[in-house]
């Protein structure tokens, strides 16, 4: 085995270990700063190059016959597949222990494709772009170029087997009708479809084909000296370009896609053995570079989803680039370099236990704690983790009312019919729900508390239209509303609007004062009480609810990093709260939650129920369970 790998060592150029241990950096720089590096992306058309180059060199170098293809097939097999899967299992355990049960289902189905290694089919369907994949929690966007990888595999022994007929003229005719017909489609295919397609990519893979075609017939001796590979040369090298970083407002994608893959294939033509492609550092990344392609983009997304950040700081790049060098160089010197070296029968082995581990555990995989209270630590933190889970989705989104056709009659609005709806109870108050979307959000809570003490309680609202200050169209609406309704009790409340908290010269004549007055006159006749919330302080963590819970899952306790004082607060709501407050009204009622917020606090809310590590938020407006 020794002598083998020596051999291997020996057989391998130089150049394109330090070809591919560039890309890999470029790899990195574009992952982990895509707004800074975003042109990098071309390293992955410099990968195709490369393995349209050796796969040529493999299947032609030596006579063309079914044996030779299946001994391509086999070790291709060794080389990718067992440490691919090794791989996501790894990430797949990870996600069990450290993502929530309600994120895990993205995880689910990314396997579904990432384990058929079509994750370059999957946007298309999707209908998501790769760049804004970039900005989720998916772990395996990256497996997209492996998939385009493996399923030219597919074809390449049928077009080399063509060419194997071929003279060198018919030859380099063959890949240039293949490389034509495939770049046509990717430049006039929409840019979602084409670029994880096959057929936009097969023009690179045969660019690489073709240097190695010229190769041949223009520098044979040459060839003969420098070239020789063995079978075992590494194809999938996910590199990325040694490409300039440039902005991308003054490049384009598909003129930097474009240039990257030509320069390859000269580059690889003319043996170009510079100190920048050939010294050890280089090479040496260029030996991990597989196995770095495959970890680092987990760990990226670990440590955003730890943090909750869509952009790594330069302590999470930090923190990301060590982890993943670190696994990296572990695995390549032990997993790795294993499969390269064994037999068919130990990565067979390892892929059937994998898949077998991935398919035997999904009934488990999304299960979550039940939500009750016990006195052990542990299953408090458990409670937490599903209660914010509970709160941040199911408040928001799941509303207990049925859908409202009358306001729908008698007014003809028909626009945003889920944020309309109506419950019946079994009291004798007729209550009305009006507002923006943070009446929405409240209804559900608010539908707990009363218990059905109600003859009808009915929601109507819209989102980024409060009540007292709307278009004139939608105020005619709601004046409607009320008008047919004739509520009990007319339950009013919106989000902190900055316009609402501009300065005040002269209450009286403040436009926003007398509109406000205006609206509520014509409400109170029609109303026999109405309650109005003041805006609630808006916190800077959105979504807190999600965020709590990835901190308990990962067992960090929440703490002041989530407090908002009172200083912070009446600066969002001091104007509005003065308009709202100096109402002429006698059957109104203000309701300042935000004082029940900061009261006996030492004049600060936290977001969350210390004495549980419960939440008490919807979205991004501050609630407390205390």
């Amino acid at each position: 085995m020794e002598k083998i790998k020596k051999t291997q060592e020996k057989s391998k150029r130089a150049d394109l270990q330090g070809l591919r241990g560039l890309a890999i950096i470029l790899v990195l720089l574009m992952h982990f700063n895509p707004k800074s590096c975003r042109l990098a992306f071309v390293g992955v058309d410099i990968f195709f190059v490369l393995s349209g180059y050796l796969m040529t060199k493999i299947l032609l170098g030596k006579t063309f016959s079914l044996s030779s293809i299946w001994i391509f097939y086999c070790r291709r097999f060794k080389r990718i597949v067992p440490l691919y899967l090794v791989v996501i299992l790894i990430t797949y355990i990870y996600g069990y222990f450290y993502v929530l049960s309600s994120d895990r289902k993205q995880i689910l189905e990314d396997l579904a494709w990432v384990c058929t290694y079509s994750t370059n089919l999957q946007p298309i369907f999707q209908k998501l772009g790769y760049w804004e994949q970039l900005s989720t929690y998916r772990f395996f966007v990256h497996t997209w170029s492996l998939g385009v990888e493996l399923q030219y595999y597919v074809i390449a022994p049928l077009i080399m087997g063509i060419a194997s007929y071929c003279n060198h003229g018919a030859r380099l005719l063959l890949f240039f009708s293949l490389g034509a017909a495939s770049i046509s489609f990717q430049l006039s295919a929409a840019p979602n479809l084409s670029y994880g397609l096959l057929l936009s990519r097969i023009w690179q893979f045969v660019c690489g084909s073709i240097a190695y075609e010229m190769e041949m017939k223009v520098l044979p001796s040459q060839s003969e000296k420098c070239c020789c590979f063995s079978d075992e040369e590494q194809l999938t090298t996910p590199g990325r370009s040694r490409e300039r970083i440039i902005s991308p407002k003054l490049v384009s994608d598909t003129a930097a896609r474009t240039s990257a893959t030509l320069m390859a294939a000269i580059i690889i033509f003319l043996k170009a053995n510079v100190f920048l492609l050939t010294n050890r550092f280089i090479i040496y990344c260029g030996d991990i570079s597989y196995v770095l392609y495959l970890v680092h983009w987990p760990v990226i997304v670990a440590v955003r989803y730890c943090s909750d950040s869509q952009m790594l700081s330069t302590a999470g790049i930090l923190i990301a680039l060590y982890l993943s060098l670190t696994i990296s160089v572990a695995m390549h010197h032990t997993f790795e370099n294993y499969f390269l070296n064994c037999t068919m029968l130990p990565s067979l082995i390892c892929v059937i236990i994998c898949y077998a581990c991935i398919f035997s555990s999904r009934l488990i995989y999304l299960q979550a704690p039940q939500l009750k209270i016990t006195t052990s630590f542990k299953s408090k933190i458990e409670y937490a983790i599903e209660f914010n889970i509970k709160e941040s989705y199911y408040y928001t989104y799941n509303i207990p009312c049925d859908k409202d056709n009358d306001t729908q009659f008698y007014t003809g609005y028909k626009d945003f019919p889920t944020y309309r709806c109506v419950a019946k109870g079994n009291g004798s108050v007729n209550i009305l729900l009006m507002g923006d979307s943070v009446a929405r959000r409240a209804y559900s809570l608010l539908h707990n508390i009363l218990q059905g003490r109600y003859l009808k309680f009915r929601l109507f609202s819209r989102p980024q239209c409060p009540l007292l200050w709307c278009s004139k169209s939608m105020s005619s609406v709601m004046r409607k509303v009320v008008q047919h309704e004739k509520p009990d009790i007319l339950l009013y409340m919106h989000r902190s609007y900055s316009s609402f908290n501009a300065p005040i010269k002269d209450l009286q004549r403040d436009s926003i004062y007398k509109h406000f007055q205006s609206n509520i006159d014509f409400m109170s006749n029609l109303s026999r009480h109405i309650v109005i919330d003041i805006p609630y302080c808006i916190s800077k963590w959105h979504g807190i609810g999600a965020i709590l819970a990835r901190k308990l899952q990962l067992g960090l306790l929440p703490g002041d990093e989530f407090v908002t004082t009172w200083q912070q607060c009446d600066k969002q709501i001091h104007n509005q709260k003065l308009r709202l407050g100096s109402l002429k009204c006698d059957n109104c009622i203000m309701n300042d939650v935000n004082e029940a917020l900061f009261k006996n606090v030492m004049e600060m809310s936290y977001t969350f129920c210390k004495k549980l590590v419960n939440l008490g938020s919807r979205s991004n407006q501050a609630y407390t369970n205390s």
